[in-house]
């Protein structure tokens, strides 16, 4: 019979699949339209062509080819969640052109689809994105039509395998797929070594390697039939019930590829474990001795890349429990905002992006003289004055508006408020820079690079007399109405919640002032840092000033921010489960070794036990090895800092700006470093201490 362990992998390896599967093609339905077969991004157009012409042109095209063609556009009070699709079908009895009647079929529920003939798409711009759904080829013909109405853009594949790849290949999801396929293998090679004595028997009555394989193959066949059922069963009554079997095929497609890749390592893993025991002689096999020099190679070949996984995985599950916790703290502060929002900006505009800024500046510019917006952008403090030494910390670039939301506070306790200004001179007063008093020695130099800072292509028009400088109470946390994501974090993960920015210098700007350029006002609403208070303020100035092509959504930041604390925080468990798997392997592979050690020296430690050796000086083969192990973890992450550090020297050397600050070795990394030295080493000693106590135990009663 095949020992217990190699049938859990199994059925393991096909609901893990399933459940992955699941994850992954959720996430794809959240970020594409599936079922596509290209996609093309329409970034310039030389305006020869109305939308309306360009809807003809694709409903011609659609029909011509028979192919569904689509245009996305995001909704536009909520583009995270919800999405509209302006279809034209070539093909009335394809999946695609079914929609049009029947509804977008939704993988997941957390994103909602509509779809609308494509004629309702009106005189949109129509520079975007494009899905067509038939023939691959049609993508480039597609493309090809479009330049001949003066539109330019490009083809993409984003559900291929060669484009996918670098978009998941550092996700949560990758590393859930790495730990459980080493796991597997771990867990069935140890089932199958502690089987040696069965397989023993085996070839006592004269069964071959290939033989045994065979063997094993067909029972493993009659599990997987039932493991299989069932795990389909419950997989299909599951969809059933959550999206009505939306997308089955691609589902089962993806389930069969990732429970196909874990199957053949599972079985090649087998296979190799199977190899080493059919090396030890028939009668030692009896015995349950094993090959221990192959064995613990073997062992170790898994434990030290195990050991590595687990501490980048340990990282990665501290700073996500960080971020958590900051996201749920800055909770109160997004309530608070009520129904502020952020605005979207059209990125597809190619050459007329600097028409965009301007136009969308002046619009913001206005908003700002009455009050409408809240102006909060950011910069890291180290980057405006390169080589001067600035500690880290960031610069907040706020109007007096903000001022008026959120308190700070100078050393007496006094807080800032908006300055008074004359009605009919708005903008007129100085430009106020509230500096910590633990960055009191800094002060001049962060004033010097104010003018630059607010006006880079022309910092002479700010003179020294426009600016004055104030002191603020030191260990302030400001809310800044975004988590920042868009800049730089400095020796921090640029991934993590930054909306509390703790003691900040803040650069206060009159409302609506001569200071900040229309190019800063349009540059701050592309890094969420332009907030409106009145959603209907968005609405109305779009309508006002015409900016539909330039405007096309907004994004209210209460929403967003419970959104990525929900994302984060399944991401949280799930890298949460991928450090249990790792930490498995390692006290797995740390037992196996115990195990393969003291059978094969079971009668060498009995002696050196009665002969009065030390417990270290019986066992000093295996302690040298895990102290080598160790020593190699110890050792990794200041090379790995090193390594790093070389990359960045060599931007220097070249006179290119480094593209982050020198890494530093941080007292988490060497928290987590030691921490899981004494996991491993203390589960070795445990399983070793408990085999040398069993062997001493039935030794003596032998004796």
């Amino acid at each position: 019979m095949l020992h217990q362990g190699i049938k859990y992998v199994h059925a393991a390896v096909l609901a893990f699949s399933a459940v992955l599967a699941f994850l992954f093609v959720r996430g794809l339905d959240e970020d594409w339209v599936l079922g596509h077969s290209a996609l093309v991004w329409v970034s310039e157009s030389d305006h020869s062509s109305s939308g309306e012409q360009v809807v003809r042109a694709i409903e011609s095209f659609a029909a011509k080819h028979g192919v569904t063609v689509a245009r996305e556009l995001p909704d536009l009070r909520d583009p995270h969640q919800h999405r509209h699709l302006y279809l034209a079908a070539g093909n009335p009895g394809s999946d695609a052109a079914s929609w049009l009647a029947k509804g977008y079929p939704a993988f997941g529920r957390d994103y909602h689809t509509d779809v609308h003939p494509i004629a309702e798409f009106g005189q949109r711009d129509p520079r975007g994105f494009y899905y067509v759904f038939g023939s691959p080829g049609a993508g480039d013909a597609l493309l090809a039509m479009f330049a001949d109405l003066g539109l330019r853009g490009q083809v993409n594949h984003p559900l291929s395998v060669s484009e996918l790849t670098p978009v998941y290949s550092d996700g949560a999801l990758f590393w859930s797929f790495l730990v459980v396929a080493l796991a597997a293998v771990t867990l069935t090679g140890a089932s199958v070594l502690l089987s040696a004595k069965t397989y023993g028997a085996l070839r006592l009555q004269g069964k071959s390697f290939a033989e045994l394989l065979l063997r094993d193959l067909r029972q493993l066949g009659r599990f997987w039939a039932i493991a299989a059922g069932t795990v389909t069963a419950a997989a299909l009554l599951f969809l059933g019930s959550y999206n009505g079997l939306a997308w089955l095929g691609l589902y089962a497609s993806v389930t069969a590829g990732i429970a196909g890749l874990l199957i053949l390592v599972v079985l090649a893993a087998h296979a190799a474990a199977l190899a080493l025991t059919c090396r030890i002689e028939v009668l030692r096999a009896l015995k349950g001795e094993l090959p221990a020099r192959l064995a613990t190679v073997c062992a170790y070949l898994v434990r030290a890349p195990a050991l590595l996984l687990a501490l980048s995985i340990a990282t990665t599950v501290v700073l996500a429990a960080q971020d958590v916790l900051a996201r749920q703290d800055s909770r109160d502060a997004y309530a608070k905002a009520g129904d502020a929002t952020a605005i979207l900006l059209n990125g597809s505009l190619g050459p007329e992006t600097a028409e965009m800024e301007v136009q969308v500046g002046q619009w913001l510019r206005k908003a700002d003289a009455h009050g409408q917006i809240i102006v909060a952008g950011r910069r890291e403090l180290q980057d405006i004055a390169p080589g001067s030494n600035l500690p880290q910390g960031e610069i907040l670039i706020v109007n007096e508006t903000f001022l008026a939301e959120q308190p700070i506070l100078d050393p007496m306790g006094r807080r800032y408020g908006p300055a008074p200004r004359d009605e009919k001179a708005r903008g007129a007063g100085p430009v106020r820079i509230i500096v910590p008093e633990s960055l009191n020695r800094y002060a001049s130099t962060v004033t010097a690079e104010i003018p630059g800072l607010l006006s880079p292509h022309d910092p002479e028009r700010i003179r020294p007399t426009d600016m004055k400088t104030f002191r603020a109470r030191s260990g302030q946390r400001v809310f800044g109405y975004d988590p920042g994501s868009h800049t730089r974090s400095t020796g921090a993960n640029p991934d993590q919640d930054r909306s509390m920015v703790r003691n900040p210098v803040l650069v206060v700007v009159p409302n609506g002032s001569k200071y900040l350029t229309d190019n800063a006002y349009t540059a701050f609403a592309t890094q969420g840092g332009v907030v409106f208070s009145d959603p209907d303020d968005v609405l109305d100035g779009v309508k006002a000033h015409k900016l539909q092509t330039y405007v096309k959504a907004m994004s209210p930041i209460g929403q967003n921010a419970a959104l990525e604390l929900r994302r984060v925080v399944n991401d949280f468990r799930m890298q949460l489960f991928n450090l249990g798997m790792a930490v498995a392997v390692l006290l797995i592979t740390g037992v196996g070794v115990c195990i393969v050690y003291s059978r094969k020296n079971a009668q060498a430690i009995f002696v050196k036990h009665i002969s009065g050796w030390r417990f270290a000086a019986a066992h000093r083969s295996v302690l040298a090895g895990e102290a080598l192990l160790a020593i190699l973890l110890a050792v990794w992450v200041p090379f790995d800092v090193w390594h790093e550090n070389q990359e960045l020297e060599r931007y220097t050397a070249r006179g290119i700006p480094a593209p982050s600050s020198p890494v530093q070795i941080t007292t988490l990394d060497i928290s987590l470093t030691f921490g899981l030295i004494a996991v491993e080493v203390s589960a070795v000693l445990l399983a070793l201490a408990v085999f040398h106590r069993r062997i001493v135990k039935e030794r003596a009663t032998e004796a």
